[in-house]
């Protein structure tokens, strides 16, 4: 089910998103990646996903469609409102509940919270993070596809995966050109 129109999150989803926002101080670029931080941590876990959301590849990475459609139009939400942010173009996600009506397990709480306390970084860093995980999408944007949920988007929420692609993808043509040593012969460079 896709709130497309913002009347309404999968009650699951909802209450993945109370959490979070009441765990920690959301903006809504971050409310609309967290959930695929927790359906990809709990999918490794628990072998399943939490929030019933949609994860798509757009511009920016991963975004839970259901929440960014929610957000878009919750001026009239029973849960949440958004405040602005002084001097940035991104809103502060406030929950106005206590809890949602649909219950967390205990192990999926544990996962929504280390998701709050462990994977809320700044916006930009999420966006990163999220194409990080999904290398095999070649363009970012230019169709909204379903992000990975699997083992290997796990695997590359690693630090050491982030570091590394971080590394590759700061690699130019240019930098190649600079640092590299020319090969005349191909046997001696591999002699």
């Amino acid at each position: 089910m896709m709130a497309q129109t913002g009347e309404s999150l999968p009650p699951m989803l909802e209450t993945v998103l109370i959490r979070l926002g009441k765990a920690a101080r959301l903006n809504v670029t971050q409310a609309v990646k967290l959930p695929y931080l927790v359906d990809v941590i709990a999918t490794h876990l628990l072998g399943a996903p939490i929030t019933e959301g949609t994860h798509e590849t757009w511009a920016y990475g991963v975004v839970t469609s259901e929440v960014w459609h929610y957000l878009d139009k919750q001026e009239h939400s029973p849960i949440l409102h958004l405040e602005p942010v002084p001097l940035h173009e991104d809103k502060r996600v406030v929950i106005d509940v206590e809890r949602s009506a649909a219950e967390l397990t205990p192990e999926q709480g544990r996962i929504v919270d280390f998701v709050a306390e462990e994977l809320a970084v700044r916006a930009v860093d999420l966006g990163r993070i999220t194409k990080f995980m999904n290398p095999e999408i070649s363009s970012w944007g230019s169709a909204n596809r379903r992000a990975n949920l699997g083992p290997d988007a796990f695997e590359r929420l690693s630090d050491d995966y982030q570091r590394m692609a971080e590394t590759a993808a700061s690699v130019t043509l240019d930098y190649l050109r600079r640092n590299s040593t020319r090969v005349d012969n191909i046997e001696d460079a591999v002699a």
